[in-house]
């Protein structure tokens, strides 16, 4: 148990599993839809060419009655199902006493494989000298398909197009797993076993004098490294994970365009928004592992809280959330990348948000180059708090674990300070601290 639980919390398994229980369910959707598909256009191709020799026979039929011959339809019936394969052709009048029935190709097929399509013969003004002018029809035409075989080959058909889409992705499951294993798991097993003190047990005291340093070293080693490695994983899955995701969203959406079968458009929205939400998971790793430099220029920090909240003040508002906003107007312009600050807001919010029950308040302060925003949520426990910063450590069951690593990076790069203050059962404040600098038009800050 012990084993599982840690293995539920490696990185590395929180990212694969999803993946790959997204590619499984993508795929046996994937199979459903191509089934599906090729069995509707087999059926709507058969029904076409059962309206085509129901035209030919109403035509022949009128003029059969109109000239008193109407057996002369028994060789033109059994030509037609001999040259189409039909499995039966019939004639019925009103009162369902069969007229004419001719059979074509035996059927050897069960009753489910079987296609029958019916037609009615109007009374037409040519043949209304010998019927009753008032009889709207005067017969009924019937065919019927044996489709075993055409389905048998439709069907070996979608199973050869996806045995082949199932071995390319396999191949892509392979390498992934090979990028993990070789790219990141043999350089942090290296630094693990470089940072073990190899110290005999008379210099204990020796080793608790630099413990606390070894630990710092070790930490900032170890991220360091998880990020370069991070770096170079990223790019792959972005190549060989996102883009085959990518395709497999659009043949998803051709065919829910296509296919007006209401069931079938729920479950094919339900996997893109799987689909979806496995992308949205690639983009934030890659933005982790790769952050782009910040583009600093003057930035109204107040203005970016005021616009930032009020997007969320909505949905705050539906789940019976009060939103307390207070920024300094009045406060100099920074050097900040305005992009990165709304990343942020909306990183620390969107958490803020989804820890507060309803009838909880979520409030936002900005003044003297500090950013606090805070809650009357669930709280984090200690135990947690130390490992919130870590890529991938989430106690949300949707949560993907890289939303406050991504916030810590930003703060970095403006040479800020992030740091967290919570207590279980009363809420959680994080305080945000930017450094002295400010833009030219206003005074430089100390500190």
């Amino acid at each position: 148990m012990k084993r599982f639980a840690e293995l539920a919390r490696d990185w590395r398994f929180r990212t694969l599993v999803p993946v790959i229980t997204v590619n499984l369910l993508a795929f046996g959707g994937l199979y459903f839809l191509m089934y599906h598909f090729a069995v509707n256009n087999l059926m709507q191709a058969n029904t076409g060419a059962g309206e085509l020799i129901f035209d030919d026979l109403s035509l022949y039929y009128e003029d059969s009655t109109t000239e008193h011959r109407v057996m002369s339809m028994v060789p033109r019936m059994q030509h037609i199902a001999t040259a189409h394969g039909l499995a039966s052709l019939t004639l019925f009048a009103m009162n369902g006493d069969r007229i004419i029935e001719v059979s074509g190709v035996p059927f050897r097929g069960d009753e489910s494989k079987r296609l029958v399509l019916e037609r009615s013969l109007g009374n037409a003004r040519s043949c209304q000298h010998c019927h009753d002018p008032s009889l709207a029809r005067l017969a009924v035409m019937q065919l019927s398909l044996d489709l075993t075989e055409p389905m048998a080959e439709a069907t070996a058909r979608v199973q050869k197009r996806f045995a082949l889409a199932g071995v390319a992705w396999i191949l892509v499951l392979l390498l992934l797993m090979w990028t993990v294993r070789v790219v990141i798991g043999r350089p942090i097993a290296r630094i693990g076993k470089s940072i073990r003190p190899d110290i005999p047990h008379d210099l204990d005291g020796l080793a608790r004098a630099h413990k606390q340093r070894e630990e710092n070293i070790a930490r900032q080693m170890v991220r360091a490294e998880q990020l370069a490695s991070l770096g170079e994983v990223a790019a792959g899955l972005t190549h060989e994970i996102k883009n085959p995701l990518a395709g497999v969203i659009a043949a998803l959406e051709l065919l829910r365009s296509e296919d007006g079968d209401e069931g079938t458009i729920v479950l094919v929205d339900q996997m893109l928004a799987e689909l979806r939400r496995a992308t949205s998971t690639l983009d934030s790793l890659l933005r982790l592992a790769r952050p782009r430099p910040p583009q600093r220029s003057e930035v109204d920090l107040a203005r970016v809280v005021r616009e930032v909240t009020s997007l969320f003040a909505a949905r705050l508002r539906r789940q019976g959330i009060a939103l307390e906003v207070d920024a300094d107007d009045g406060a100099a312009p920074l050097l900040l990348d305005s992009g990165l600050m709304v990343q942020l807001l909306v990183n620390l919010l969107t958490n803020s948000m989804q820890a507060t029950e309803r009838g909880g308040t979520v409030a936002v302060l900005y003044r003297n180059r500090q950013l606090i925003v805070r809650d009357t949520g669930r709280g984090i426990s200690q135990a947690d708090l130390d490992r919130i910063f870590v890529p991938f450590f989430t106690t949300k069951e949707e949560g993907t674990g890289l939303g406050l690593a991504i916030c810590r990076q930003i703060v970095e790069q403006h040479d800020g300070r992030i740091e967290v203050q919570s207590e279980v059962g009363k809420g959680t404040s994080v305080i945000v601290t930017f450094a002295g600098e400010e833009s030219a038009n206003g005074a430089l800050a100390v500190g």
